[in-house]
């Protein structure tokens, strides 16, 4: 089969490879649609979350098949799996865990005590295992989430960035009626703001200094644009919400994006953590966390998500469909696809499809 390979910084190659029959845990599928994430995009840049000495849970080092947001169709069932068939079209929930550690067994797999890497390679599939930038793929049937009758393979795709936004969602306790700011609009913070939304937030703020990513939440239908570039976010969100907002939501992961969430959060709020950060930041812990009474919260992936958020998916059809602006098929993954997503912002997610 053809599989978008990448064998280190700055190396991805398309290369016919072979898959081999599904274990009796799992499925084999038929891809469908694969999403190109900005940690793929971290990976073929820097190298970042790859396996340069044995996974502990898999065995495997690069190279790698690419892809971690993907969908697709069972085309071969496992001795073993019992609640999947044939013809079925599933989301891939691509985390890699043991299943068997202390944080396993208390439901918490994404922190799988087991899955930590000496080189620090990422616990998901297309990371540490092979993942969907390819015709076909593995998948451990626990993994395999059926589609709600009627949804696209597309959408199945965006399930696992929506997973994403839905876990930092979670974490904080956003309930309707409450005001949230998302510092960040490229496609996790895009995604974060629908959620917050469809859970019932009154206000939407959003913060980005790109006005292409900020012309993209418009078509989105939201309303509450700032950009630091010229605009004092702070000022103009206190100016609707003299407090500041319930809930701030970083999506980009840099110290002033990190600044800005403590400072538009009111005092006893929460700043929640949705980006990964290269660097580490600085914050006075007594004078901006302490005496303001602010929670700063972090999340890792998801767990246990995958069919609320298909659910969700499913009822609002029409705003998750509008976030994918590109489909490519798997020869054109590294120009049109991945070199693509770092340089042109009007770009929210790009899939790829094997078929195309």
């Amino acid at each position: 089969m053809k599989a978008v390979r990448i064998y280190g910084k700055g190396d991805i190659r398309i290369e016919d490879v072979a898959i081999a029959d599904p274990a009796d845990d799992e499925v084999q599928i038929k891809v469908k649609d694969c999403g190109i994430c900005g940690s793929d995009l971290h990976a073929f840049l820097e190298g970042w979350g790859l396996p340069t000495q044995p996974h502990p849970i898999t065995g495997k080092t690069v190279p790698i098949t690419l892809g971690h947001e993907f969908s697709g169709q069972v085309v071969k069932v496992g001795s073993g799996v019992d609640d999947l068939a044939v013809g079925d079209f599933v989301a891939v929930e691509p985390l890699i865990a043991c299943g068997r550690c202390a944080n396993c067994r208390a439901g918490n797999y994404n922190f799988c005590n087991k899955a930590l890497a000496k080189d620090g390679a990422g616990n998901f599939l297309g990371f540490s295992q092979d993942g969907g930038m390819a015709e076909y793929a593995n998948i451990q049937d626990v993994f395999a989430h059926r589609l709600p009758e009627g949804m696209s393979p597309e959408l199945g795709a965006v399930c696992e960035p929506a997973a994403v936004a839905f876990e930092a969602l979670k974490k904080s306790g956003l309930h309707a009626g409450q005001t949230v700011a998302v510092i960040g609009a490229g496609p996790i913070g895009l995604v974060t703001a629908l959620l917050a939304r469809i859970a019932g937030a009154t206000r939407v703020f959003i913060s980005d200094v790109s006005e292409v990513r900020l012309d993209q939440a418009r078509k989105l239908g939201f309303k509450d644009m700032l950009n630091p570039a010229h605009d004092d976010v702070n000022a103009a969100i206190r100016e609707c919400v003299s407090d500041g907002v319930d809930i701030s939501f970083e999506c980009a992961g840099v110290q002033t994006t990190f600044d800005t969430a403590l400072k538009v959060t009111k005092r006893t709020g929460i700043v929640q953590i949705v980006a990964l950060y290269g660097h580490p930041v600085n914050v006075n812990i007594t004078d901006d966390l302490i005496m303001q009474g602010i929670d700063v919260i972090t999340t890792l992936c998801y767990n246990n998500s995958f069919p609320k958020v298909l659910e969700i998916i499913n009822r609002h059809r029409d705003e998750f469909q509008s976030i994918i602006t590109k489909r490519i098929g798997l020869d054109d993954a590294l120009e049109d696809g991945i070199k693509t997503l770092a340089t042109d912002k009007s770009q929210v997610k790009i899939l790829i499809s094997p078929e195309i």
